[in-house]
């Protein structure tokens, strides 16, 4: 009970924060200026899960934070599960619009017990400063966007 009324708090929170980000790169219909972080919720496994916002394709990512939410400053492992075609690639921005490197990935996985539509694919960000950053997923069919308010700890 005290968990799900944690988790409740944490997605109003997350859903009530605002960012920005300055990308104007991204092809999808999303604006390019974040007015709040893509809702974080508890997935079926327990570990928090984003949706993101997606043309032709649906996307989930499993987030693997060092703590539990919010999203802190450094290193974050996400679980994608994308539908569409082809292979994926990632790519990010910091809040100030700045493009990120992949600490690995996306690597594909061949089994899991995630169990969201699509394909499957591991990666590794750095976040190293506060604020929202962009994500965005993109196939031969299908493309998408996620946007993770990150705080400082």
């Amino acid at each position: 009970m005290i968990r799900a009324r944690a988790w409740a708090l944490f997605t109003f929170v997350m859903i009530a924060t605002s960012c920005s980000s300055s990308s104007g790169s991204s092809d999808t219909t999303q604006p390019a200026e974040c007015d709040s972080a893509t809702p974080i919720t508890e997935s079926d496994d327990s570990f928090p899960e984003v949706q993101g916002i997606a043309q032709d394709a649906t996307i989930f990512g499993l987030l693997f934070p060092t703590q539990p939410p919010p999203i802190p400053t450094g290193e974050l492992k996400v679980v994608w599960r994308m539908t569409g075609e082809g292979d994926l690639t990632v790519t990010y921005e910091s809040p100030d619009g700045k493009p990120g490197e992949l600490t690995f990935g996306p690597e594909a996985h061949s089994g899991s017990s995630y169990t969201r539509p699509g394909e499957e694919w591991g990666t590794g960000f750095l976040f190293d400063e506060p604020g929202c950053w962009h994500i965005h997923l993109k196939r031969t069919v299908g493309s998408g966007d996620v946007w993770i308010n990150v705080v400082a700890i």
